[in-house]
């Protein structure tokens, strides 16, 4: 198991130097970070210690917001973690602030995966009450951290509205997880006019899920992979769209190999 987690580490240091974290800012003026303040620095030592411990990092930007009634805008936050983090954006301004729990497994047999998950707040139609300090949330097991805050401002003259876009909200660029465990790739779409949601398999082909024994959907469109294999390692496309707008992300599935 150490040398998977060894390697493991390698793969995740390489992906997080090459693409780094997305950052809270208003929509269409997302950017990428370097991770300077990675928690590892590199040696195949430090990077097992990484694996084999909760952990959660939430990267993003403290920014005043300023638009217009009417007009719409979006919040994004990327968390990153061990086991597979989840994320969320509430009103309120929290605390950074980590839950301190058991600072290693008692087990390597106990490591869970490692899992990067973006979340968006989406507001179409931006009304006076919609003007607050919005906060993002990451939790790893009893790992947790918050973002610097976001306020929203809601001045000017108004704009007409734009609805009816189709927009996912949650999504993993990447899991990896031991094989032989349950993968759940989640693909939240905003709750607006109906939309149609599928997923493609990591050979491009449209997932039955009425006929296939081992992926399902869950209660929120997340696909549900079963006695995860090598062969289900790559890229799994999430589309959802309406008669105006279409809206895609891709994650990509990583399988652990178990040390036998």
């Amino acid at each position: 198991m150490r040398n998977s987690l060894a390697l493991l580490g390698l793969f995740w240091l390489f992906y997080i130097n090459t693409i780094g974290f997305a950052a809270v800012l208003p929509s269409n003026h997302i950017t990428e970070n370097s991770l300077e303040e990675s928690p590892t620095n590199g040696s195949e030592q430090s990077i097992e210690q990484l694996e084999a411990k909760d952990w959660v990092i939430v990267n993003t930007l403290s920014d005043t917001i300023r638009v217009p009634p009417g007009g719409r805008v979006e919040l994004e936050c990327t968390v990153f973690g061990s086991p597979v983090p989840q994320a969320k954006w509430v009103p309120g301004t929290y605390l950074n602030q980590i839950t301190l729990g058991s600072s290693e497994f008692e087990e390597l047999s106990d490591f869970q995966g490692v899992g990067k998950v973006t979340v968006r707040k989406v507001i179409d139609c931006i009304k006076p009450h919609h003007q607050s300090v919005y906060t993002c949330i990451g939790q790893a097991r009893d790992q947790i951290m918050t973002s610097a805050p976001v306020k929203i401002l809601v001045e000017g003259e108004s704009v007409r509205c734009s609805q009816g876009e189709t927009r996912i909200t949650k999504w993993s660029p990447i899991i990896s997880q031991l094989m032989g465990s349950t993968v759940i790739i989640p693909c939240e779409v905003a709750n607006s006019v109906s939309y149609r949601r599928y997923w493609k398999d990591n050979f491009g082909n449209i997932i039955d899920i009425n006929n296939d024994l081992r992926r399902k959907l869950g209660p929120e469109g997340e696909l549900v992979l079963n006695n995860l294999s090598w062969s289900d390692m790559g890229e799994y496309i999430c589309v959802a769209e309406n008669l105006i707008s279409r809206d895609t992300i891709t994650t990509f599935v990583y399988p652990m190999l178990p040390n036998i």
